[in-house]
């Protein structure tokens, strides 16, 4: 065996064992912070045009704080104009905490960094690489999409800031960008405030207190719902549970269909007793193996009679969303796969009004005629390379 050899092996003996220590220390620290159900008045955008102009306006009238986390802040035009719109309010005074994740915003350049700190701006990137677990910490995200303003406004969903999120992707495949996100007043707001908080009081940054003084207004229309933050395994006990409490239907969107063992055994028991799931995700993917690697899940499920799966063929579909008969929609950062429920820092909102699900399925339904209904034929036409591409992203599916 040549040197070179050797220290593949060895790489690899690392890597796996970086891996599987990590996520069993981690799941030893899974605490569910579970927040009471609140009442809030919750507006409703499947379009980052109409989002980011509503957010826009709301930054721009902010008075005293705007704390902001994002997953993803791209190294382009429009990433740069919301970086450079809190720069100016941080000039007015105002407080601007800015999060980051430290791998899906890389790409931000340091010069706008800089330009946000000398104007009050406070900024850091989560989740750096560290040791003893270096590899798990580069697979361990925060993939919050988090907005609070003036401890009175809060955004929470599926959105990120780029080009490719106001319908400018430079793949045409991509574009339009279709996804769900949520805007919020009254009590709710508390409790994304403070996980905000929580997020940025960790990794040794300066300590950032709740103002205890704020009284969050109340809100016309509330409807009731709750603020659910996850890591390390809480979500997938709470889709698990949701699933299992079915009745009559489940409906699932999600760019990425690759569920753990657990949330898939009980929508397995879910359609043999008779609950109709409808699926939907996209037709092109934007990484590679996460469409293989949901394959051999839907073969399963479209042997049913009372499955549908359909493929969004009019841009990409981004949205998350899981809807449990007429009793309970989530809608969040989570996608329907082993990653959100187990390694990512997730924040979804359960909403628990038969009217809000009025309100959005109309959406869904829009969706779904820009959509291709899967056949089981269409999965058995798979050459030997999606073939390969399948036993790759099995392997590899807790990462996808």
């Amino acid at each position: 065996m040549t040197i070179a050899v050797t220290i593949i092996l060895l790489i690899l003996v690392w890597v796996f064992l970086d891996l599987y220590l990590g996520r069993k220390k981690a799941k030893t620290k899974a605490v569910e912070r579970c927040y009471p159900v609140r009442q809030s008045h919750i507006s409703f955008f499947c379009s980052g045009t109409e989002l980011f102009e509503q957010l826009y306006t709301d930054i721009r009238q902010a008075k005293e704080s705007i704390y902001t986390l994002f997953y993803i802040i791209e190294n382009d035009d429009f990433s740069k104009e919301y970086l450079q719109l809190l720069k100016e309010k941080a000039d007015e005074g105002v407080k601007i905490y800015l999060l980051m994740d430290w791998l899906g915003s890389r790409k931000v350049p340091k010069f706008m960094l800089k330009e946000l700190k000398n104007s009050g701006v406070c900024t850091d990137f989560f989740g750096k690489p560290k040791f003893p677990f270096l590899f798990f910490s580069l697979q361990q995200r925060n993939h919050r999409k988090i907005t609070v303003i003036d401890h009175q406004i809060g955004y929470l969903g599926g959105f990120n800031v780029g080009r490719e999120y106001i319908n400018q992707h430079k793949n045409p495949m991509l574009c339009p960008w279709r996804d769900y996100h949520l805007r919020l007043t009254g009590e709710g707001v508390a409790d994304l405030e403070q996980e905000f908080l929580h997020d940025w009081n960790q990794e040794g940054r300066p300590q950032l207190n709740k103002d205890s003084q704020v009284v969050y207004k109340d809100s016309q229309e509330a409807v009731n719902h709750q603020i659910f933050p996850s890591q390390n395994g809480v979500l997938e006990k709470k889709f698990a549970e949701l699933i299992s409490e079915a009745k009559d239907f489940i409906f699932i969107g999600s760019p990425y269909f690759v569920p753990s063992k657990l949330v898939f055994s009980q929508l397995m028991q879910a359609i043999e007793r008779g609950v109709k799931v409808t699926a939907l995700i996209p037709k092109h993917a934007d990484h590679p193996l996460v469409k293989e690697g949901s394959y051999p899940f839907l073969r399963q499920m479209l042997a049913n009679e009372n499955v549908e799966i359909y493929q969004f063929q009019k841009g990409f579909y981004h949205a998350k969303v899981l809807m449990v008969d007429d009793r309970v929609c989530d809608i969040g950062t989570a996608n329907f796969d082993e990653r959100s429920f187990s390694l990512n820092f997730e924040c979804n909102c359960f909403i628990y009004s038969p009217e809000f699900m009025e309100k959005i399925k109309p959406v869904i339904q829009k969706d779904i005629k820009n959509s291709y209904r899967l056949t089981q034929s269409d999965l058995e036409r798979t050459s030997w390379v999606g073939k390969i591409k399948e036993n790759i992203a099995f392997v590899l599916r807790p990462y996808l």
